[in-house]
């Protein structure tokens, strides 16, 4: 069946130009807002995703920092125990104040303390420090002063030991009554040694290192 459709009647024309007219207003939509807000909505996106990369690679390199925060403060605690085991120098004071508190908990008597000479670790990175000491005590007590000095935090060694009968010693009569834990019957004289770290010198760090 044919339309009859007649480009010069009014009619047609007017319908004519309003499907045009709707048509070019379509075009003009999807061109000038459809088209524009897809592309804005794509380049959104993409900022999106770059905006949550930023943001992964933040939250890792915040997480790494923590962790080498944690580790940090793990390495300074260890490094604060190793500095007690082995300082740097020498503390006597501190040292003299850990001899007096064993020799009150052990129960002996320190009668002689002195000085005695240094040694240098010969290319190692320590020096020894030996100290002659002159106890009065019993078997049990210079023991248990023994013990609790290997058992303070710090590196101690005992050499040179030698035990004698103390001709001082006193009979048990009277005048010791309530002291039999605190006996004086031996003189143990012996050499202590404390360690200290040393940052090796050059010289010694190399001949160090040319040894087989």
């Amino acid at each position: 069946m044919a339309i009859d459709f007649d480009i010069k009647d009014p009619k047609n024309q007017r319908l004519l130009a309003t499907v045009m007219i709707a048509v070019v207003v379509m075009y003009a939509f999807f061109n000038f807002v459809i088209k524009v807000k897809s592309q804005e909505l794509k380049s959104k996106k993409a900022e999106k995703v770059t905006l949550q990369q930023s943001l992964n690679d933040m939250q890792r390199s915040l997480q790494t920092k923590v962790k080498l925060l944690v580790e940090r403060e793990s390495l300074q605690t260890k490094m604060k125990e190793l500095e007690m085991i082995l300082p740097s120098h020498e503390n006597m004071a501190a040292l003299l104040d850990q001899f007096s508190q064993v020799e009150n908990n052990t129960k002996v008597y320190v009668v002689g303390f002195k000085a005695d000479e240094t040694v240098e670790g010969g290319g190692k990175p320590y020096q020894a420090n030996k100290y002659t000491i002159t106890i009065e005590a019993g078997f049990h007590q210079f023991a248990a002063f023994m013990s609790e000095m290997m058992a303070l935090p710090r590196i101690l060694s005992f050499s040179d030991m030698k035990i004698t009968t103390n001709p001082a010693a006193k009979d048990k009569t009277a005048t010791n009554e309530g002291l039999e834990d605190q006996p004086r019957s031996l003189t143990i004289e012996c050499t202590v040694t404390s360690y200290i770290f040393k940052t090796l010198g050059e010289s010694e760090a190399g001949a160090k290192d040319k040894k087989p």
